[in-house]
């Protein structure tokens, strides 16, 4: 199996991927994008500095990882990547798309010192557990097999901006609502 082929071929279509989703985006926030979708996929990991690794660059790993971190950090950066996202999502949407909304949790059994932490119910174990709640919504084709992620949002009781799960829940349907132009079911 040729990997230089394969990984050149995996770049090449996330390069195209990350182009179509920001679109009138600064350069430096494009190229960011690309880097990090790409750094994802190489490695299997969300860490920095294994997507610096994966990055192969020819300055020291702590200066890329803090070059990631630093755009990580930009204000709004979520916002235009979920509203990107959705926005070329909705385009599969049909009048008769199942839209199936999900309030999940995320258990962070080890974790003491996270932002936010929260009790939730661990569901994979039937306990309770420290760590966040996750609302998403998907859209799927009735007899298809084919999902549509549409909105994912972490979220914590904790939080400042809590306010209840039905808001949580409220605000997802709206968001979705609004890009699908209140398509699918």
């Amino acid at each position: 199996m040729n990997y230089a082929r394969i990984a050149s071929k995996l770049r090449e279509q996330i390069i195209k991927f990350s182009g179509e989703l920001s679109v009138g985006w600064p350069k430096v926030l494009r190229r960011f994008l690309a880097e990090a979708l790409y750094g994802i996929q190489a490695r299997q990991s969300v860490r920095l500095t294994e997507i610096a690794r994966a990055l192969e660059e020819k300055i020291p790993l702590r200066k890329s990882q803090y070059r990631l971190c630093r755009q990580l950090g930009r204000w709004g950066l979520w916002a235009k990547i979920e509203n990107a996202l959705c926005q070329m999502a909705s385009a599969r949407v049909k009048k008769d798309t199942l839209l199936v909304l999900d309030i999940s949790d995320i258990a962070k059994r080890y974790a003491r010192k996270m932002e936010y932490l929260a009790l939730v119910r661990d569901s994979s174990e039937g306990a309770l557990a420290n760590g966040y709640w996750t609302c998403n919504v998907i859209g799927v084709e009735v007899g298809e097999r084919l999902l549509t992620p549409l909105y994912s949002r972490l979220y914590s009781q904790r939080g400042p901006d809590f306010q209840s799960e039905n808001a949580e829940i409220r605000k997802a349907i709206s968001f979705v609502s609004a890009h699908t132009e209140r398509r699918g079911i």
